[in-house]
């Protein structure tokens, strides 16, 4: 008789909550978030439309892309299997609110029904958006690809919903067995491995790349059939065993997960990455450094890139491996800009962003406890300002790293020169960016004189700020593409003066970091 009373009671718990958040809903207000939610879909997606359509794969190009893009997709999903088993082993990916875990989940109440029913529910909500984007990516590439329009939509919705029960479906198995960090790491590093030979030799012998094949060139549909029932196959499995969930892995998730929601609707990417180390497990590396014992010099300079290097030494394996991963994506992200679409800049910029807020870490220690150097005798913007110049430094390196990435490929050594040229501006306006954003304070006092009009554009404008100044750093590279066809003699002296024109903006926010205390006493 018990299980049946619980598993009622959880019914009606659920339907009084939905009850409830219906009747708080305030019908304009969720009329304005969908008319939003619409007109952002709508101007995205003719935004993207515009930029590839703009520039439509020649016939050589479309059979590259039918060649090898079979084997990118069974990459992709073999990333997607290693996230997967890496959240589990974290006690993901499932998250739920404190008070079902400490209210339900302790009570007599069925713990594999409640569990399993959230799992299906998460599982739910997430296919819509993916298919939608499948689609909406599918509906994109049926003019760089040649191809029919409704074929590809369809199959890049399979796509997209073959990622999500793949991510799910690998996340519960992982987190139901509690597989640890190390384990998952490793098996997820080996699927990687498995379908990274497909693409160094142009095989098929991930069952992700036989899904790629159909969407590409409709070849293997009774394999692409195969890769369906395995990816349904996983979840399955994950859903039977998420009753395994480790209690204290779910409580700690519901804390930090809510936290990170708060966030990111507040727009807050440092805080957002701070929350993510933590739901990680990440933890810098304790004790002292090598560079304890070594005097890089008395001054300010000296003392303050000591202090950067140090955090640097004592980065986590994991951070340091994804700093070498948004590398290399931000260089073939650069790449294909280079084959004719400049769409996937924006993935570069992003990439140049976070990797300049991982270095800019003591930066943001300071600016969240100004008062620690206040005994000192040296002003906050010397301080600041020498901060910058580690992480500059590493972006250097960033950006050789994700220049070197791309000379795998043949044909494109005016690209990585362009990308050594670029090397200099890209690493200073990323710095100059993310150093904006961890300094950036609201000035509440000026905001009452303003109209909210005027207010809500300004709020827009220093949102976006910091990847604009990110984005000028491309300057050189976008000036060199235009011309590369035209007159490959005047790239090398287009890019550097373009690159020398783009400093403009990162010696800009060096000039406001170093004056901006000056600035605020004066509006103030």
């Amino acid at each position: 008789m018990t299980q049946p009373i619980g598993v009622g009671a959880l019914r009606d718990l659920s339907k009084a909550r939905r009850q409830h958040f219906v009747e708080k809903i305030d019908l304009i207000n969720a009329i304005y978030k969908a008319y939003m939610v619409g007109a952002a879909l709508l101007v995205g997606g003719s935004l993207l439309v515009g930029l590839l359509q703009s520039a439509p794969l020649g016939s050589a190009a479309q059979r590259e892309v039918v060649k090898y893009g079979p084997s990118y997709v069974g990459l992709a999903l073999g990333l997607v299997v290693l996230i997967g088993l890496r959240s589990g082993s974290r006690g993901g990916p499932l998250a739920l609110q404190g008070a079902d875990v400490r209210m339900i989940l302790l009570s007599g109440v069925p713990r594999s029904h409640f569990l399993r029913s959230r799992a299906l529910s998460q599982v739910r909500s997430s296919i819509p958006p993916a298919i939608l984007v499948g689609g909406l990516v599918g509906g994109i590439a049926h003019r760089a690809l040649g191809a029919g329009t409704l074929r590809l939509v369809v199959e890049g919705a399979l796509v997209g919903l073959i990622g999500v029960t793949t991510y799910f479906g690998s996340g519960y198995i992982a987190s139901g067995v509690r597989v640890n960090k190390f384990v998952a790491s490793v098996a997820g590093g080996l699927v990687v491995l498995w379908s990274a030979l497909d693409v160094y030799g142009n095989t098929a012998y991930f069952p992700g790349t036989w899904l790629g094949e159909l969407f590409f060139s409709q070849r293997d549909v009774l394999l692409a059939a195969a890769m369906v029932g395995i990816a349904v196959l996983l979840l399955v499995t994950g859903l039977y065993l998420a009753a395994g969930l480790s209690l204290e892995m779910l409580e700690f998730r519901a804390r930090l997960v809510g936290t990170l929601r708060f966030a990111a609707t507040m727009r807050d990417i440092r805080t957002v990455i701070l929350l993510r180390r933590q739901l990680s497990g990440e933890r810098s590396r304790g004790g002292r450094s090598i560079l304890s014992k070594v005097s890089l010099g008395r001054g300010l300079t000296a003392v303050i890139s000591k202090r950067s290097l140090e955090s640097l030494f004592r980065w986590p394996v994991e951070r340091l491996l994804r700093f070498v991963v948004l590398a290399v994506v931000a260089g073939f992200a650069a790449r294909l800009m280079w084959s004719g679409s400049f769409l996937p800049l924006a993935i570069s910029i992003v990439a140049l962003y976070v990797a300049a807020t991982d270095l800019l870490e003591p930066l943001s220690q300071l600016a969240d406890r100004p008062d620690a150097i206040s005994g000192i005798g040296v002003s906050m913007a010397k301080v600041e300002s020498r901060l910058l110049l580690v992480p500059f430094i590493g972006m250097i390196v960033f950006v050789l790293i994700g220049t070197l990435a791309t000379s795998i490929f043949s044909g494109f050594a005016l690209a990585v020169h362009v990308g050594l040229i670029s090397a200099i501006p890209l690493a200073a306006a990323s710095t100059a960016g993310a150093a904006v954003a961890v300094l950036r304070k609201q000035r509440t006092s000026s905001v009452p004189a303003l109209m909210p009009e005027v207010v809500a554009i300004t709020s827009v404008i220093l949102e976006i700020l910091p990847f604009i100044i990110v984005a000028s750093g491309f300057v050189a590279m976008v000036n060199a593409y235009n011309l590369h066809d035209l007159n490959s003699a005047l790239v090398d002296t287009t890019a550097i003066s373009a690159g020398t024109f783009s400093l403009v903006f990162p010696l800009a926010a060096w000039t406001w970091i170093r004056r901006r205390n000056e600035f605020s006493l004066t509006n103030g």
